[in-house]
């Protein structure tokens, strides 16, 4: 594979980090949840953009802390900030992270799993004791464990969704967008 030359990757690097923060900003301002969720989720696709390139690891966390800390500068009152940060900004990261380290793929979604579920009980926790919030008071009609498996839901349909789009960004985008000299 040809390399990138350092402005490319730099400039590859401040598209994916601004349409990040564009798209943190539209979830924010948007009255529609499936239209927030949508740009939640291409936020959290954009750091794909620099994880597959040479020192990758080092451009993708560059960009998911940049972004972690501009967006709660702009928006730090939208709970999609704190989503971003704490569920699905740095997924690109740990996915490609196992993915190079261990071979069995069902290995792999049960620690990205895991690691969905210890992020999401230390969102909760934040919320609860920091913010003294109580999240079960938005749907006191569902147990416990409907919302466990809600969570899980939304968190299994995220990684295929993920799954599918980063391949399409590879197979097709990946060369056009940045060209390899």
């Amino acid at each position: 594979m040809k390399r990138l030359s350092p402005g490319l990757m730099l400039a590859g690097l401040g598209m994916s980090a601004a349409i990040s923060l564009l798209m943190l900003f539209a979830a924010g301002v948007s009255r529609s949840i499936p239209v927030s969720a949508a740009c939640l989720f291409t936020a959290a696709l954009m750091t794909w953009i620099p994880i597959r390139e040479e020192h990758g690891y080092l451009f993708a966390a560059i960009e998911y802390f940049f972004v972690c800390g501009v967006s709660l500068l702009i928006s730090r009152s939208s709970v999609y900030t704190y989503l971003y940060i704490l569920l699905f900004g740095y997924y690109a990261i740990a996915r490609y992270y196992l993915r190079t380290r261990m071979d069995d793929r069902f290995l792999t979604v049960l620690i990205r799993m895991l690691i969905f579920n210890v992020m999401t009980a230390a969102g909760l926790a934040f919320v609860r004791f920091v913010l003294h919030y109580d999240v079960m008071t938005l749907a006191p009609d569902i147990s416990v464990y409907l919302m466990f498996a809600i969570v899980e839901g939304v968190f299994i349909v995220f990684m295929l969704l993920y799954k599918f789009f980063s391949y399409l960004f590879d197979s097709t985008l990946r060369n056009r967008l940045l060209p390899r000299r």
